[in-house]
């Protein structure tokens, strides 16, 4: 692979170790009891308490969310690009099989429990089926579409707005969450996160009219500009020598323990720029500050991915994470077609 093609795997690949990472110790507030029940220091994958959200699932494998990230990059491998009919098939198929209870398969979020009501109960069509839930699902698979189309940033936007828009339809998350997987994109491309939002807007120029989302309300649609600027501040605070923070995964409680992706967002920002081109750190620390770090360790994981690329993500997290050498070789074929003809930039 170039760079730009190992880039493009190591988000891909990034994304899903992160989810992994999480799902042991996903979801403590008490981060003295996280620290009780796993050690002073997370650095692996490692298995569910009984009693808690992901009981019964081994070390390395993936959220319910995972599951989803991993239907959309079957669906681009299988399909040679975007698909929603075939993904959205593979989404019901995951759907017919749960109850809309939390725990009816691997644990389903509020995001999803209200996709499952709209399709099994109230028969919507998958253009209506969306939730307002404010959480992390739809950002953290927005790069998959993003980085598939890295030469063509009119259906690198389109279909990441389309495929997003599919689970959360508040054009607030929605344009965080398209902005996020355009912000890999670009980083893939080489942009720096220190430079943002210049790389990005760059790679964007010729369609910066349609970085905007519906209102689903039926208003104009909904510009999302300003989340295309976080990462640069993030970053210049994440090196200021006047704003320290230590122990470095400390940050999540000043950015947020809870789900809502403006708490997720602004920690993979900091945590990458903190720990630039250094995968293990920077999701090791978004996993360790507790919380929802399963979350914030998948979104830090797919922009650090980015930036290091595949061949610097410790084999211990490729050859531990489920079917991961699959997963893997996945990611390479998606990075081949994104890069097909491309000269490297």
């Amino acid at each position: 692979m170039n760079k730009t093609e190992d880039r493009i795997a190591g988000a891909i690949v990034g994304g899903l170790v992160g989810d992994a990472l999480g799902v042991g110790p996903h979801w403590y507030y008490d981060l003295d009891a996280l620290q009780r029940e796993y050690g002073a220091w997370i650095s692996d994958y490692t298995e569910p308490k009984p009693s808690r959200y992901h009981a019964g699932l081994r070390a390395g494998q993936n959220s319910q969310t995972g599951q989803v990230f991993r239907f959309l990059l079957d669906s681009l491998v299988d399909n040679d690009g975007y698909n929603q009919a075939d993904f959205t098939a593979r989404l019901d198929g995951l759907l017919q099989k749960l109850d809309g209870r939390p725990a009816s398969g691997r644990y389903t979020d509020q995001a999803m429990r209200d996709v499952w009501k709209a399709r099994q109960q109230e028969a919507r069509s998958w253009e209506e089926a969306g939730s307002f839930a404010d959480t992390a699902e739809a950002a953290i698979r927005a790069p998959l579409t993003a980085l598939r189309f890295l030469q063509d940033p009119e259906q690198a936007v389109v279909t990441t707005v389309a495929q997003t828009g599919l689970t959360h339809v508040d054009p607030f998350i929605r344009g965080q969450s398209v902005a996020f997987g355009l912000l890999v994109a670009a980083v893939a491309r080489g942009g720096g996160l220190e430079a943002m939002p210049q790389p990005v807007l760059s790679w964007l120029k010729p369609v910066q009219g349609l970085l905007a989302v519906p209102d689903p309300c039926g208003g104009a649609p909904v510009k999302f500009f300003d989340a295309l600027l976080q990462p640069g501040w993030s970053a210049a605070a994440a090196t200021d020598p006047a704003i320290r923070i230590f122990p470095p995964q400390k940050a999540c409680r000043l950015f947020g323990l809870a789900c809502t992706l403006g708490f997720m967002l602004p920690a993979a920002y900091y945590f990458v720029a903190r720990f630039a081109y250094d995968f293990e750190n920077a999701v090791l620390s978004a996993v360790n500050g507790g919380g929802n770090n399963m979350a914030r360790a998948a979104l830090t994981g797919a922009l650090s991915g980015a930036q290091c690329g595949l061949s610097q993500i410790p084999l211990r997290f490729i050859e531990g994470l489920e079917a991961g050498n699959a997963v893997a070789d996945k990611a390479r074929t998606v990075a081949e077609a994104a890069t097909r003809g491309m000269k490297e930039v």
